[in-house]
């Protein structure tokens, strides 16, 4: 067997892009029912102890991790036991949690695994069928991308704070194999006390799954007899067939007759009437005429050995090699037989010892556009101990564009960093109008043990954050500011060195006549970006409401009439919601790409002129792009829905 990854997944993956995988084994099309599987394992555990556990009268296996896992009751979990030749390896269910580092399956006892080697792990599992080249192609993405996050947080947000990203990204690994039908090939059967099969090409029960107490199914292959000629057996005018080889047929056993062309009446189904000797038998066939053709006759002489049986011993004999001793009771001596041994209901057999490489692919909330798919696209997007120009903040934002960006605006920059010590936070440089550089400032992740980290970008959420000044004294010029970059650095003798390429940005200096609002939406690669929309804007308010009308009238003891404020019709329920058209400004050319990018996106917020963010939905299905090769000449408007209803009764 020649099992191998022709593709693997990249070590970085965008998550909402492909996840290809493409497998190989030579043996595909040498076993019956062969399928590929693969499991993605992730959240993986190691196993230092093994053992028996009793719960709700039936004997199970506790097993106790070396750190806490993250299991709950009823998981179906994958254990790794390929160091102990997959003794163990299977799909098991937690039937009872004991503590945060215990758990129990359904493994019953038999030979304990042997532990330090052993990984439990939650698993995404997939069944490929052979191509008919014989690949196994899946791409994993539609599955995988439920590991990580579309959300900023499910929290409410401090607007000045960096956020952790723990559901940004999630490593895997692969565990692979396949399934297949074994089928033992067995030459003949041998009598050793009852029944046993045998095949003296194989001599080592390497690979075999049998085991003593299997159930198994026995299929004979048809015994071909070569007869030479026809006669009458004498006998109720029977047909007889003769020959020269030796036959092992017993009286009443069905046969198929083949070869005739000048009598062709004896071609077909018939039985044995007796066996007249070990080179002749007679058939239930009237006799028609001797025939001197020679032919061939089909059956099975020993049908009693076509069953269901236990195994009772497994072994290999020097002489017989593999033997497969069953509790079949002998029915005597005949001429070899070969045939197949299974499971029993068509059983499939897996076995997975490929690629089990643990966390060793990580998966990302980022997505690459088809024509720019490749399957390194994400590797710089992953801050690595690299030279900075290989490194980029996980955002659609491009050097050497400086995007403009209100004192008010807030958004946040998503940090990969692979390893976390790489990279210790991020720097800003601020510059006057002159372009003339007035300090810079540092903002830490903490604790320095994280990987994924959003880091805010406002100039007021960053006046308002921790950060540490690198030169000259933050609150003293921040009002001078009309630029500002930012991009990752790494201090691991103290001085800040840069580690990834910078990100600029611009005050906007458009003097709007209007309240601002922004659009604030997670990008291609994960960061959430915003765009001021400085001009005109229309506030819409939607309702529905519910009526019910009353009875009229006012009764006061023997009297009737009707009072001013007293309506028929009055509502019990109203549902509104606010919507708003947003217009865009004068965009240059390079910022259509924003607007590509918010079009598209699954998670856009308002932001509010009193700087409150709100979960929105753009109305328009299909927003045109508009191209030209000058720049400031379009505008962009949005219908936007915020996302909740405000309800009164």
């Amino acid at each position: 067997m020649g099992y191998s990854a022709l593709t693997l997944p990249h070590q970085f993956m965008a998550a909402y892009s492909a996840i290809p995988l493409k497998v190989f084994d030579t043996d595909y099309n040498q076993v019956q029912q062969y399928q590929y599987i693969v499991n993605a394992v992730y959240d993986t555990v190691n196993i230092n102890a093994a053992d028996p556990y009793t719960y709700q009268s039936n004997v199970y296996m506790k097993l106790t991790s070396s750190t806490t896992n993250s299991f709950n009751l009823g998981d179906t979990i994958l254990l790794d036991d390929s160091i102990n030749s997959n003794l163990q390896t299977g799909y098991y269910n937690i039937v009872l949690i004991v503590s945060p580092t215990e758990f129990v399956i359904d493994l019953f006892p038999g030979v304990l695994p042997v532990l330090f080697t052993l990984k439990a792990s939650r698993f995404f599992k997939w069944k490929l069928s052979p191509d008919t080249n014989g690949y196994g192609k899946l791409d994993m993405s539609n599955v995988m991308k439920d590991l990580v996050s579309q959300n900023l947080t499910g929290e409410t947000v401090d607007y000045a704070l960096n956020y952790e990203g723990p559901d940004t990204k999630k490593c895997f690994g692969i565990l692979a194999g396949y399934q297949s039908q074994y089928v033992f090939e067995f030459e003949d059967n041998i009598f050793s006390g009852t029944v046993g099969f045998q095949n003296s090409t194989i001599m080592s029960l390497s690979g075999i799954p049998f085991a003593v107490g299997d159930v198994i199914q026995i299929a004979q292959n048809p015994v071909a007899w070569g007869y030479t000629g026809i006669t009458s057996s004498g006998v109720a005018n029977k047909a007889r067939y003769n020959s020269n080889q030796q036959h092992s047929f017993l009286t009443g056993q069905p046969i198929q007759v083949a070869g005739q062309t000048s009598i062709t009446f004896y071609n077909g189904q018939t039985s044995v009437l007796t066996p007249i000797n070990s080179t002749s038998l007679s058939t239930y066939q009237t006799f028609q005429g001797n025939s001197v053709q020679s032919g061939y006759i089909y059956g099975i002489p020993r049908p009693s050995y076509n069953t269901t049986a236990t195994i009772i011993a497994i072994f290999v004999d020097p002489t017989y090699g593999v033997v497969v001793l069953t509790d079949i009771a002998w029915a005597g001596s005949s001429v070899p037989i070969s045939g197949t041994i299974k499971f029993t209901g068509n059983q499939l057999q897996q076995n997975l010892n490929s690629y089990s490489d643990y966390d060793l692919f990580c998966i990302y909330n980022a997505h690459i556009n088809r024509p720019d798919y490749s399957i390194t696209a994400f590797d710089k997007y992953v801050v690595q101990n690299r030279a900075f120009s290989g490194n980029n903040l996980s955002t659609i934002l491009t050097q050497p564009n400086q995007y403009r960006i209100e004192r008010s605006t807030i958004g946040w920059l998503l940090e990969h960093s692979s390893p976390a010590s790489v990279m210790d936070g991020v720097r800003f440089k601020f510059y006057n109008s002159n372009g003339t550089l007035l300090g810079s400032v540092l903002s830490s992740k903490q604790p320095s043990s994280l990987e994924d980290v959003y880091y805010p970008i406002g100039l007021e959420q960053i006046a308002g954050s921790s950060y540490t000044n690198s030169s000259g004294v933050f609150s003293g010029y921040s009002g001078q500011v009309n630029s500002y970059c930012v991009s990752g650095y790494d201090a691991p003798f103290g001085t800040p060195s840069q580690r990834t390429k910078e990100i600029c940005f611009k005050i906007n200096q458009d003097c709007s006549m209007y309240e601002v609002y922004h659009l604030m939406w997670k990008d291609q690669y994960g960061s959430f970006i915003s765009y001021p929309f400085i001009y005109i804007s229309r506030d819409y308010i939607e309702s529905e409401k519910k009526t019910y009308y009353q009875q009229e009238g006012k009764w006061d003891d023997n009297t009737f009439d009707y009072d001013d404020y007293g309506v028929g019709e009055k509502v019990f329920y109203e549902r509104s919601r606010q919507s708003l058209t947003l217009n865009s400004g004068w965009l240059y050319e390079f910022e259509r790409d924003l607007i590509n990018d918010l079009v598209q996106s699954p998670s856009v917020y308002i932001q509010t002129p009193d700087n409150r963010l709100f979960n929105c939905h753009l109305d328009q299905p299909k927003t045109e792009i508009y191209k030209n090769i000058n720049e400031q000449l379009f505008s962009y408007t949005f219908n936007v829905r915020v996302s909740n209803n405000e309800f009164r009764f």
